[in-house]
């Protein structure tokens, strides 16, 4: 088991529209060493987005030719006919550094099975639906709602796969509770990592093994 946790990290957000992704990914990217990875899109991008940060904004056709090409090695399409697809770099175990990015839950599902990284799923949500709808609203996106709340609801179901599910209700309380889960698997990993190199320096065989 250690050493499938001294595995690079990945961290993937996920969850419904107005959830607060947004803000979890913000804030990880924060972290010292965190690497914020893009995702590639061809829906156009809103006002406070950036290209390259927020999503990789390509048109439709450039977007296939990415996923022949196998920069995108997975994507999906929504009910508005945009497509997002996931980048390569998501499959790279040689970097050491922890990554986030967010993923619907089928990206989620299909990146688990193959990457070489250490995943942990962070679903976010919030208490009601209420809660959600007036956040859809407020952000310009009310002619929207109920197709939104209906992948809330999809989505929700999904939920029980990922190793932590928080509530974004109380912005400094999701913060604080996303910033405990982060940094108890950033140790968990570190820990990991150190107890092998222990485990090296006291059984010579193993350094054979790993030259």
């Amino acid at each position: 088991m250690s050493q499938l946790d001294a595995r690079p990290l990945l961290f993937v957000i996920s969850g419904p529209s107005g959830s607060g992704k947004g803000t979890a990914l913000r804030w990880l990217a924060d972290f010292e060493g965190m690497r914020r990875v893009s995702t590639y899109t061809t829906r156009a991008p809103r006002t406070e987005e950036r290209d390259g940060v927020d999503y990789n904004f390509v048109a439709e056709g450039d977007f296939f030719k990415l996923h022949e090409s196998g920069e995108i090695f997975e994507y999906t399409r929504t009910y508005s006919d945009s497509y997002y697809g996931s980048p390569r770099a998501l499959l790279d175990a040689d970097d050491p550094a922890p990554q986030v990015v967010e993923l619907d839950p089928a990206g989620f599902v299909r990146l688990s099975a193959i990457t070489g990284r250490r995943i942990v799923g962070l679903f976010i949500t919030t208490n009601t639906e209420e809660e959600l709808r007036a956040r859809i609203v407020q952000r310009g996106q009310g002619a929207e709602v109920e197709n939104r709340l209906r992948i809330r609801t999809q989505q929700a179901t999904w939920a029980w796969m990922y190793q932590y599910v928080l509530v974004n209700d109380v912005r400094e309380e999701f913060l604080e509770n996303l910033t405990t889960v982060v940094k108890g698997e950033l140790l968990r990993t570190f820990g990991a990592r150190r107890m092998l190199e222990l485990r090296k320096e006291l059984d010579p065989t193993l350094k054979t093994e790993n030259a």
